[in-house]
């Protein structure tokens, strides 16, 4: 038994559980794409992320998504953010509290991206800026990435992570069967990166802890190979058949057991009950940060 949790010990970090295994599932089609949905204004999305391994049952940090809507000079803006933080029974082995955000317009395409905090030993300080078609620039303030640009080679849309899973929540699902694939281009670590994503169908799906069953779309990603996975990774995507398109459940193999993320809270939040969370956690990782 010490034996495996010393397995364990040595697998999780490199997964990081915490909001990328969120984010990496994002896809994108190659040519432009109309919505029947749009996210939702003041939308708040809570998620349990747990390590499991047979019987061996860990809660190891907590995610929140949270939208709101904007306006500027009369132009539909929507403001995306993922926040996510270690339990405290993990800080002492590998303590994270990070946020990833975004600004979109009204098609839901990135104008700005920041990632901001820390995750294990790794300190992030960037902000990306995508509004030209034709070149992706950052700023890093932090000493693993230097600042720099690069051009946007591919015709098709370049996503950021936040910008992608609302992307991906509001395209036609109900029109894709099960063996298509999509592509998603994705900026991530100041380098751009094309893969694909296989859509598995329509099933019924058990949450294995309410055992309540929900009709959803299930899909699975190849993962992006960097400071996120490894290359090979599997992931599979749970996500709502219905307006809201949650994405209830996600679960990432790892060399030894599973990631596996949970949702557990679903709200419309007030302007200014929204504004005060998204002021308590940036209060929280400023604190965390600074220890």
């Amino acid at each position: 038994m010490v034996a495996r949790i010393s397995d364990f010990f040595k697998t999780l970090p490199r997964s990081r559980v915490f909001l990328l295994p969120m984010a990496c599932w994002l896809w994108s089609p190659a040519s432009a794409q109309s919505f029947t949905t749009q996210p939702t204004d003041g939308e708040r999305l809570d998620y349990t992320v747990t390590y499991e391994w047979g019987p061996f049952y860990l809660e190891v940090g907590n995610v929140s998504f949270t939208t709101a809507s904007m306006a500027y000079s009369g132009n539909q803006l929507w403001s995306f953010e993922g926040w996510g933080a270690s339990r405290k029974h993990w800080n002492w082995f590998y303590p994270v509290n990070s946020i990833y955000a975004s600004v979109a317009d009204a098609s839901l395409a990135s104008i700005n991206f920041q990632r901001r905090g820390r995750e294990g030993s790794h300190a992030y300080d960037r902000w990306y800026f995508l509004k030209n078609p034709e070149e992706v620039r950052w700023i890093s303030a932090d000493p693993e990435l230097k600042s720099g640009t690069l051009a946007a080679e591919s015709e098709a849309p370049l996503h950021d992570v936040m910008t992608a899973v609302h992307h991906c929540r509001h395209l036609p699902w109900e029109d894709y069967h099960p063996g298509d694939t999509v592509a998603l281009n994705l900026i991530l670590d100041g380098e751009l990166h094309s893969t694909r994503l296989g859509f598995k169908g329509t099933i019924r799906h058990e949450d294995p802890r309410t055992k309540t069953e929900t009709t959803c779309w299930e899909f699975s990603p190849t993962l992006i190979d960097g400071t996120v996975f490894k290359a090979g990774d599997q992931m599979r995507v749970v996500v709502t058949a219905d307006e809201q398109r949650l994405p209830i459940f996600v679960e990432t193999e790892l060399v030894v057991g599973h990631a596996r993320i949970y949702l557990t809270n679903v709200d419309v939040l007030g302007t200014d009950e929204l504004s005060a969370f998204r002021a308590a956690s940036k209060r929280q990782r400023d604190a965390f940060n600074q220890d």
